[in-house]
């Protein structure tokens, strides 16, 4: 039964339960009532009876018979007006009014299971155990299984939902099952037939299902994921990657030259893909090509820095609480001229500092002669400080000629 329809019928019967419950109440009182009505008769002309046979208008035989005659018709009466009812006086009431507010829970947990919103609660406490597990640098193997497990029983019941597929999708790729997610996205592409994130997720992971396979239909879904939107990051990585793997390496240049933009100061993938850029230029080089430049060139770092981050001593802070490692001017703009971003358990680490991350043309650490080092743990997992995060601070540091030892030490709590 389609789920609206069951829980219409659900209400109609609690309602129905309501209306007829007043009515079959106020019958049972009118049963009583005239029973009540009946004794009091039975009462009166037993007197006149009594009356009577003291006056000598009628004998003791015929007051004995006449006697018995109203009681057999009183008992009938009492019979047929439900004088058994009458005589619980104000319980049925009470029992009623119980067994409807008793029927409300019911009707609704029955309601709660049937159209499967208990389904829909353990999903995402699975999923937030999940997260919660994972922030904390803990094994999620469990809860990811269980999660795989209830998506796909849902989905049977729902198999076209999209939120559902998209995560059953994200959380295959992350196990490595690539068909299982590929079949996710396939399903949801049908849906979705024009999002340029599903077509590119399809494709990557028809790509990585097929032995990273370069095929027509991975391609044909790039090209049609990428005319949608020409920014698609999912699509450029990928894309790059395939043309590397295939030497083709001035297609690979393209694609993530134009990925590299999109990235961002503080992305994790950013340093990998000018690294593999720069691979790319230099396999070319040795098989004697020349390497031709996109309008969006990688940018040469003029300044680099290299900081060492640790945490202080005694201070305590989540394995996967957010870290941000920036350079920003000295009595200038507050706003970071270089980002890096890592976690609590990446700690301690050296990382390098330089014109590449800059969030702004012309807004770069060569642009400024003394930069003040930042590292904060932040307790919200946002970059704009905040009370409660754990920081410290190093400078000033000049650009021009930087020490070769600059330390961030994390162990001042912001107020």
């Amino acid at each position: 039964m389609p789920d609206f329809l069951m829980v219409s019928v659900l209400l109609a019967a609690l309602a129905a339960l309501f209306v007829l419950s007043p009515l079959m109440l106020n019958r049972s009182v009118q049963s009583g009532e005239r029973g009540s009505i009946n004794v009091s008769l039975f009462k009166d002309r037993l007197q006149e009876l009594e009356n009577d046979r003291k006056q000598g208008v009628i004998s003791d035989d015929e007051f004995q018979s006449l006697k018995t005659e109203l009681e057999r018709r009183l008992l009938e009466d009492a019979g047929e007006s439900g004088e058994t009812v009458a005589s619980v006086s104000g319980k049925p009431s009470k029992v009623i009014i119980g067994l409807l507010a008793l029927s409300i829970p019911l009707v609704a947990w029955s309601i709660y299971q049937q159209t499967g919103a208990r389904a829909d609660w353990e999903i995402t406490q699975t999923l937030k155990q999940a997260r919660q597990k994972a922030a904390a640098g803990a094994n999620t193997q469990r809860e990811v299984t269980q999660l795989v497990a209830q998506l796909n029983q849902r989905l049977e019941q729902r198999p076209d939902d999209s939120r559902y597929l998209m995560l059953v999708g994200t959380t295959q790729m992350g196990l490595g099952n690539y068909a299982a997610a590929t079949d996710a996205y396939q399903r949801l592409s049908v849906l979705s037939p024009e999002d340029p994130a599903v077509l590119g997720q399809y494709a990557q992971a028809l790509y990585l299902s097929s032995g990273r396979a370069l095929s027509d239909k991975v391609r044909r879904l790039a090209d049609k994921a990428l005319s949608l939107d020409p920014q698609q990051a999912t699509v450029l990585g990928m894309m790059g990657i395939a043309y590397f793997e295939e030497d083709d390496y001035q297609q690979a240049i393209n694609y993530w030259e134009r990925l590299l933009p999109l990235l961002g100061p503080v992305s994790p993938n950013r340093q990998m893909i000018v690294a593999g850029i720069e691979q790319a230029k230099e396999l070319l080089r040795e098989g004697g090509v020349e390497v031709t430049e996109t309008s969006t060139p990688v940018e040469q770092a003029a300044v680099s820095l290299q900081v060492q981050v640790a945490i202080g001593e005694g201070i305590q802070a989540e394995q996967g609480a957010s870290v941000f490692v920036y350079a920003r001017a000295m009595g200038g703009p507050r706003m970071p001229l270089a980002v890096a971003r890592m976690t609590v358990a990446d700690l301690p680490t050296t990382i390098t500092l330089d014109d590449s991350m800059a969030m702004a043309p012309g807004f770069k650490l060569s642009s400024f002669e003394e930069v003040e080092l930042v590292a904060r743990i932040s307790k919200n997992g946002i970059a704009n400080r905040g009370s409660g995060d754990i920081e410290g601070l190093f400078g000033p540091v000049s650009t021009a000629s930087p020490a070769e030892n600059l330390s961030l030490l994390i162990d001042q709590l912001v107020k």
